[in-house]
């Protein structure tokens, strides 16, 4: 596997281990953005790897967009449907992976982190961990599609408390929540998640594989919708210029003015 700018990627037997790699915070820009879809696209053609551990470097999973790439920029309202579709792309090319996908979180697990964990099949949380949406407090929704994703997977109305209050949400609350399949010690992270990989290895792999299908079939109602308009919605709100003051202000540790 060739060499990346912002991630890492190594295959050990029938594992391929993808590792955020942006210190201190992996903070998703656009080259980390593109690289790992070039990663899922080549994941497809992968008949040796059966699972795919999304995990990062550092002691925090991801902080989420690197905001201070996107102050440095004008950053149109046209880039931002541009991004829309990458970050579509992203999260459609990672949920339609054949192999079973495990995110390995631990740290802070923010805004574009959560989106990615969330399109992975299982998610596995240190005990310290923590999910946080601050979408709304920067001016911009929760887009990648993850809104709707986060309401099939919590219920509308805490989907919406969630986005709309950007309080943090603990490891045991997110599993409580079945936003975690598992929550372990914080030094045994890497342990606890190969354990779980191992103990679904063992297991048909035909069947795990058209399990996964149906499953993700079944729940897949309604995005069709979502990937069409949300480009064009994102770049309205953009155009209303409250993105760029949201950013602005959290870059300057001041309280937006919307």
């Amino acid at each position: 596997m060739r060499e990346y700018e912002t991630i890492r990627v190594e295959q050990s037997g029938e594992v391929v281990t993808v590792a955020l790699a942006r210190p201190k915070l992996n903070l998703f820009n656009m080259k980390m953005l593109e690289e790992l879809i070039e990663v899922w696209h080549s994941l497809r053609l992968n008949r040796t790897a059966r699972f795919v551990i999304l995990t990062a470097q550092g002691d925090h999973f991801s902080a989420g967009a690197d905001l201070k790439e996107i102050s440095e920029t004008e950053f149109t309202a046209e880039d931002a449907r541009f991004q829309q579709l990458l970050g579509h792309e992203l999260m459609r090319s990672l949920e339609n992976l054949e192999q079973v996908t495990v995110a390995s979180l631990r740290g802070i697990v923010c805004g574009a982190g959560m989106a990615v964990a969330q399109a992975c099949d299982f998610r596995i949380m240190t005990e310290d961990s923590y999910y946080i949406v601050p979408e709304t407090h920067v001016g911009t929704y929760y887009t990648w599609g993850c809104t709707p994703r986060l309401v099939r997977m919590v219920g509308a109305s805490k989907a919406m408390e969630i986005i709309m209050t950007c309080d943090p949400i603990p490891a045991q609350e997110a599993y409580r929540l079945n936003l975690a399949n598992k929550v372990v010690p914080n030094d045994s992270l890497e342990e606890a998640t190969q354990a779980f990989v191992a103990k679904i290895a063992a297991k048909s792999p035909a069947c795990v594989r058209i399990t996964k299908k149906i499953a993700l079939g079944a729940s897949m109602e309604g995005f069709g919708n979502m990937f069409v308009c949300e480009p064009e919605l994102m770049q309205e709100v953009v155009y209303t210029g409250e993105t760029r003051e949201g950013i602005e202000a959290f870059l300057e540790k001041r309280p937006p003015k919307y």
